[in-house]
């Protein structure tokens, strides 16, 4: 298994601090919520190298996704989770997601639509975007 750089690790490190932070949970709580030892967490808070095993123990006790924190060691975002309504596991959409969501129809429909050329396209959509934050719709 090769070795995860240390820069990737930190991050880590801090998405899960955040997370834990957020939820109001203290790194006791984590543990015992993953079932690890406080000590194996604290290696995981302080980023340094733990078993592949123990991101998957952590990952519900953050309300994250299976794989979520392999996703932040390649430079991407968690995937929260959280039970639905009737008992079900939901993932709640994410205001970065929903922006990029947002900005590529617009795009996509300029250009099926329109004859606009592409800065007059990137600003077009600039503005919707700019709009919905301004109404509250997007952060």
């Amino acid at each position: 298994m090769p070795s995860t750089p240390k820069e990737h690790r930190l991050r880590l490190a801090e998405q899960v601090r955040l997370r834990r932070t957020q939820l109001g949970k203290t790194k006791v709580d984590v543990a015992r919520d993953a079932d690890l030892n406080i000590n194996t967490y604290n290696q995981v808070e302080a980023g340094q190298s733990v078993r592949d095993n123990t991101y998957g123990k952590i990952e519900p006790a953050l309300g994250w996704a299976a794989g979520s924190c392999q996703e932040i060691l390649r430079g991407g975002s968690p995937t929260t989770i959280e039970p639905g309504p009737d008992g079900s596991v939901i993932s709640p959409v994410q205001p970065d997601d929903l922006k990029d969501a947002v900005g590529q129809a617009v795009q996509d429909a300029a250009v099926a639509t329109t004859d606009l050329p592409a800065p007059e396209i990137r600003k077009l959509k600039q503005q919707v975007l700019e709009e919905l934050e301004r109404q509250g719709k997007l952060r």
